[in-house]
This record gives structure tokens, sequence and C-alpha cells, in this order.
């Protein structure tokens, strides 16, 4: 597959224009101060020797008393010029490519030396570096003029700049060239891989991608791709299971009703509407009360998060919930081992889980539920024994999944809807704690609830 084609606002692109603008702009830095550099220095050492000249020219003019031409006479250079020039401005000497210039700049005696970039006209408008230093002669006060072509050395710094102009751009664009391509290679992969998932339907998530060989980002990458779609399948696979589970459970008291009915209208004769209407209404609150899970968990998986924690005292609901339950059953619960307990909580769906955990033990044991509840510094902890047959280690590990029983085989009178322990499971990991079946409980099930304790630091704040 080729690499990605050019596109602006993709990785690639952004990526190579952040490279590209970065080195350009280290580049063009660089360039500048090395002209700038350049060009001090070539200036610096230029007025240097202008300075060891004038010194030279200094101390020639005077040799016992008179003044001496000779030397800026004898200076016969087209590069190089100097000039004296007295107080009342006429000029006392010079070089000879300057004979009959006027003078090179004011005769301001009191101006401390000085070093300027100008043109001279004498001197075929060239460019030259002029050093004015005033000086003492025999006559009195005067400005000694020195100049020296600087055309060279300018030539030197414009084609240093022209040399730097064509270079930066150049080089850019062939960095620019070799990031769009490493990148493009870098990311081929990862455009593999969203091919490759782009080309998993909806109804076939048994694919999977090929994870490369070395271990780097791109592997982790398909790695957790993998994962993610290991998930979607299996959240499918669930889903799909949970409505067929949801069918077959209100397509049994639906049969029943209408079978109740049907009998009725068949032999008339027989018909017994006290009856009917009895078996029709508890069919009736059975199906409202599995439509009423089935509602829950479908909310709860839309909403992660509690959406309502006060402190609550859940002694209060332990106790209230157990006298609920003596009220309908001949069961024994003891509530002996029932201590306080506080937590941050939202209590109508706590009171859920204590509803769900003793109409279980109930329903299961054979004379006694026993109910234990206490408080730590870390957390509250809730236990619900029964003495009945307790759950087949093997079916342990799917008594909290949706419509999961000990026994599949058990009619819902004897087993529930099989989504009672997963709406606990459910309510408990959202108040950020655990539900476990006790493998070390002896004569019965024994259900463990932990929560954290409203005395924890680690409780989170109150929402609203």
């Amino acid at each position: 597959m080729p690499a990605p084609a050019l596109r602006f606002g993709t990785i690639r692109f952004r990526i190579t224009a952040i490279a590209a603008i970065a080195v350009a702009a280290v580049l063009t830095i660089v360039a500048v101060a090395l002209i700038t550099l350049l060009r001090r220095e070539l200036f610096t050492n230029l007025d240097n020797s202008l300075e060891q000249r004038a010194d030279t020219y200094q101390t020639s003019f005077f040799e016992e008393d008179d003044e001496d031409m000779s030397v800026l006479l004898n200076t016969n250079d087209e590069d190089r010029a100097a000039q004296l020039v007295g107080a009342d401005g006429e000029v006392i000497g010079s070089t000879p490519n300057l004979a009959g210039a006027p003078p090179l700049g004011r005769p301001d005696t009191a101006e401390a030396e000085t070093t300027r970039s100008t043109t001279i006209a004498e001197l075929e408008d060239d460019a030259y570096r002029v050093l004015s230093r005033p000086i003492e002669t025999a006559s009195g006060p005067a400005v000694l003029h020195v100049a020296q072509n600087i055309d060279d050395l300018n030539d030197t710094v414009f084609n240093l700049t022209v040399a730097l102009t064509i270079a930066v751009p150049t080089v850019v664009a062939i960095l620019a060239a070799l990031v769009w391509w490493l990148v493009g290679r870098t990311l081929l992969p990862v455009e593999l891989i969203r091919a490759e998932v782009a080309d998993i339907s909806g109804t076939d998530l048994r694919r999977r991608l090929q994870v490369p060989d070395h271990a780097d980002e791109i592997a982790r990458l398909a790695s957790t791709m993998n994962g993610m779609l290991d998930r979607i399948d299996g959240a499918g696979r669930r889903q799909r299971q949970f409505v067929a589970d949801a069918s077959h459970e209100l397509r049994t008291p639906l049969t029943r009703i209408r079978t109740e009915l049907e009998v009725d209208q068949n032999r008339p004769e027989l018909a017994d509407p006290a009856k009917t209407n009895a078996a029709l209404l508890e069919e009736a609150i059975d199906m409202q009360q599995l439509l009423d899970d089935l509602l829950f968990l479908a909310r709860s998986d839309e909403h992660q998060h509690l959406q309502h924690r006060v402190p609550t005292d859940l002694d209060d609901i332990v106790l209230q919930e157990v006298q609920r339950q003596r009220l309908g059953t001949g069961i024994r619960i003891d509530t002996s081992a029932v201590s306080a307990a506080h937590l941050a909580a939202d209590p109508g769906q706590l009171t859920r889980v204590v509803r769900n955990l003793l109409g279980n033990a109930v329903r299961h044991a054979a004379e006694t539920v026993t109910v234990s509840l206490g408080e730590s510094d870390a957390a509250v902890r809730l236990a619900i024994a029964d003495d009945g047959p307790g759950v087949p280690r093997e079916a342990r590990r799917r008594i909290f999944e949706r419509f999961g029983r000990a026994d599949d085989a058990r009619t819902r009178a004897e087993g529930g809807t099989g989504l009672g322990l997963a709406i606990v499971r459910d309510i408990v990991h959202r108040h950020r704690g655990t539900v476990r079946y006790d493998d070390q409980w002896q004569g019965g099930a024994r259900f463990v609830v932990e929560l954290p304790s409203g005395r924890s630091p680690q409780t989170p704040p109150s929402e609203a």
C-alpha cells in the first residue's frame, strides 16, 4: 500500500511543516549571526590596520620639528589614501590619489577619533573606511584622515549572504522532503492498521489485526486494537445473549398467561375466574419485576457513575429490609451481628442490594438466614448467609452474570430471574466496592459486600 497522500491537516503534513519551519528559523538565525559576526570581524581587523597606519603617519610627520609629508607622498596605493587637514580647513598634505581633493571631513580637532564608512568621489565613488584622528603638528592642531577601500570586504559579505540565501532554503527543502518520506514510512503501518480495521464489519468481529514482531508503539497499537475488538466482540455476544435470555424470560409468563386464558375459553364450564385472576396477577407481578430489573440494568449501562450520594446509615436499611422479609416468610433471620455503619451512598440503590441478597438467601435457606454488618476505618462490611444447599463450585463464576443461575435447569420460581445478583454487583461496583461469594463458608451460601467507609479519607465528596 502506498504511503498516505499529501493532505493538509494530516499528521504527516503537520510534522513536516513544523520541522521545516523550525529548521528554517534556526538556519536563518545562524546565517544572520554568521554574516553579522563575519562583517564585524572584518571591519575590526580593518580598523586595527587603519589605526596602525595612522600611528605610522603620525610619528613620521615630525623630524627635528619640521613637518615631513614624504610619507604621504610616497604612498602610491589605489586602495589606500591619507590626508592631513589643518585647523583652518586647508589640506596640508595627502597621498597622490587624493591630490587636489577637498578635505575628507570637517577639521574639528576637538572631536575624538572616529571611524566611518563612506564613498569618496575623487576615488571613483568607491566605498572606503575612513579613520579620522585629531593630532598635534608643529604648525598646530590638525586632523589626520586615513582611508582604505572596502569593496573587497563588502563583496565578501555579499557573496556569503548570497550563498546562505541559496543554501538555507535548499537545506530546508531537502530536510522537508526527508522528513516527509520518513514520517510517511513511519506512519505506513498505522495506515495499514486503519485500513484493516475499516474492513472489519460489525457482523464479523472475529477478525484480528496482525501484530508486528518488533515490540514498538505500532505493535502496542495493534495489540490495543485487538483488545478493543475482543471487548466489542464480547459485548456484542453478551448483548445478544442478554436479548435472547430476556426474550425467554418474558416468554415464560406470557405462555402461562395465554394457557390460562385458552383453558378458560375452551372449557368455560370449568373456568374459575377468581383463580385465573390470581394466577394472571402473579404472572403480571413477575413480569413487572423482570421488566424493572431489565430497565435498571439498561439505565445502569448508560450511566456508569452515581448521580445521588448522601450520608447513609446502612444498618437502618438492613433492619428495614429484614423486617420486610420476615412478614412474608417463616425463615428465621438472625440480625444479632448487625451494628452501626455509615457511608456516603445512594440509599435507594443500597436498599436494592440488601433486598436482592436477602431475598436470594430467604429463597434458598432451609431454616435460618444470618446477617452481619460492621464498620472499620476503611470499609463497611455486609455479609448475608443462608443454611441452604449453597452454590456448586463450578457455577460460582457465573452467578453474578446477567441471567446467571447456580443451576440453569431451575425454574424462575426456584432460581429467580437471574438478574438479582447482577444488579447487586453493578450497584456495588458503582459505589467503588466489591461483592463476592465466600468460598470458605460451609453449610450454605454466604455473600460478602465491602464498601468504602464514610470515615475513609478516600471516600469522594457527596454528589448532588
